[in-house]
């Protein structure tokens, strides 16, 4: 095993009806920081594990958590990634100060959900947005 994906939470801002996870609105909940640092320490005793990627549900709901969890996971040494449906990112500018923060703690790999099922046949949509910024950032 190389990698842990960690649910930060349930929510989400959509409730999409292809979702295996059954995440919504109405879901409540989310790691606390204290909990994110144990299993960190579990995933260092494990030995294999390269790569942390913080997902839901929605983890930019949970934006500030996050954030501690992606600086506790690469200070350990890990990669870190981030799936994400975009909705923050209304344009350029905005997403750009949700994302430099993922750009400055070294996170290598945002993965943006922009398909049919999300976000119809808009091509200019929130994760179009998202893509364009992650790219000026250098993120992957």
């Amino acid at each position: 095993m190389t990698g842990l994906h960690f649910l930060l939470s349930y929510m989400c801002n959509s409730e999409c009806d292809h979702c295996f996870l059954y995440c919504s609105p109405r879901a409540q909940g989310t790691f606390t920081l204290s909990q994110i640092s144990k299993l960190l320490d579990e995933a260092e005793k494990i030995g294999t594990i390269e790569w942390i990627y913080f997902e839901g549900g929605e983890p930019f709901l949970f934006y500030p958590v996050m954030l501690e969890g992606i600086k506790m996971a690469g200070s350990m040494g890990f990669k870190v990634g981030v799936v994400t449906n975009a909705y923050f990112a209304i344009d350029e500018e905005d997403s750009e100060v949700w994302l430099k923060p993922l750009s400055e703690l070294g996170v290598a790999n945002l993965s943006i959900s922009n398909d049919f099922l999300h976000y119809g046949e808009i091509k200019d949509n929130p994760a179009r947005c998202a893509y364009n910024v992650a790219k000026k950032l250098n993120i992957k």
